[in-house]
């Protein structure tokens, strides 16, 4: 990172630690070497794929629909805890709006450092449909360079709307590797130093409020070739298969790119780092699967998930069930994408109450108002 972006980010977040931080700047940020992708051609979910629970309760077998038709299902009551857990408390979740969210979508990579990122745009359209459809204060920005993606995470985290807001979403859709993502001049970007504009420390302004993050991005490149569960051999593919197959992928992207393994990056607990819950596409390592036409499994199962059940189901089962719908997609190769889930010192359960303003106060018995007097 220059200086003078240094200075102006120190500037506008005063805490932030650009200097004492374990993560040096040249680690945080670094330019990729050009890189293309090979295609990959998208089938049908598995159809035969038998789970415990109908595809969570899901009226249909999940396929690859694109551009959807975005209706959050309205919430009948406010939910202050949970059946499971009576004793564990829920977030306020009812102002209007609830708060404010960002989609950073980075689609066209500047001299092709990077492929394009075709179909991600049904995922902006799909993903900024239902934050509105929860009643969040959406800004949606595309294929912003590094100077302009700090930019905007910056004058985001210090938005004084953020002291008016139950909750705050931001939204990232980009190549990657394990641990960054990439603006659209090919520099990455260290994913714990966004993080970090968000915590206690750098945000007072969210502090005790859930900070909900969505990573649609490849963290590795390898494949996840699924296991058969008729089959009891635990034998790896051979090299002869495993080249087969690729060579007959076309119209599939990866969210990846290709390039030589850093040092691993090691993150520090610090007990600023509260209210935050993670949802990645896939796990580390993974790629994460994009159809050039309708964007991407993780997307669209957590799109189609929140808008059918948010209204009396908690953030975590949500996202449970977006990784059960996640499960049945599957391509011609019979490749699966398994998302994942991380928390930090999240103490509350999170309702998102699609549909509700703030609670009615009871009303006084007239008992209690004879007490009163």
């Amino acid at each position: 990172m220059s200086q003078s972006l240094s200075q102006t980010l120190s500037g506008m977040v005063p805490n932030l630690s650009l200097e004492d931080h374990i993560y040096q700047a040249e680690d945080m940020i670094s330019l990729t070497s050009n890189t293309s992708f090979p295609t990959r051609e998208l089938s049908s979910p598995d159809s035969h794929s038998t789970r415990s629970c109908d595809t969570c309760c899901m009226e249909t077998e999940p396929t690859e629909k694109g551009m959807m038709d975005v209706h959050v299902v309205p919430a009948a009551y406010h939910r202050s805890n949970s059946n499971q857990c009576s004793q564990m408390a829920a977030y306020d979740m009812y102002r209007r709006p609830r708060g404010l969210a960002m989609i950073i979508d980075i689609e066209v990579y500047e001299n092709d450092v990077q492929e394009r990122r075709f179909g991600s745009h049904v995922d902006v359209d799909n993903m900024k449909s239902l934050l509105q459809g929860l009643e969040f204060d959406v800004t949606v920005h595309k294929n912003l360079q590094l100077a302009q993606f700090f930019k905007e995470i910056t004058e985001f985290c210090c938005n004084k709307m953020h002291e008016e807001a139950d909750m705050t979403v931001v939204v990232i859709l980009s190549h990657g590797k394990d641990g960054v993502v990439y603006a659209a001049d090919g520099q990455s970007i260290n994913m714990e130093y966004i993080y970090e504009f968000f915590n206690n420390r750098n945000c007072p302004l969210l502090r005790g409020k859930p900070k909900f993050f969505i990573v649609q991005a490849c963290r590795g490149d390898r494949p996840d070739q699924g296991v058969d569960s008729s089959e009891a051999s635990t034998a790896p593919p051979s090299p002869e298969k495993t080249l087969s197959k690729s060579k007959k992928r076309r119209a599939e992207a990866l969210d990846a790119i290709a390039c030589t393994p850093d040092a691993a990056d090691v993150s520090r607990a610090r007990p600023t780092w509260e209210d935050m819950i993670i949802a990645y596409s896939t796990i580390p390592g993974y790629a994460s699967l994009r159809d050039h036409e309708k964007g991407t499994w993780f997307v669209q199962s957590l799109v189609e998930v929140f808008m059918s059940h948010a209204h009396d189901t908690e953030l975590v089962d949500l996202l449970r069930m977006t990784s059960e719908r996640l499960s049945h997609f599957t391509n011609e190769m019979g490749e699966k994408q398994t998302c994942n889930v991380e928390m930090r010192h999240l103490y509350k359960r999170i309702y998102l109450n699609p549909g509700l303003g703030r609670p009615r106060s009871p009303p006084h018995s007239p008992r209690l108002q004879h007490l009163e007097q």
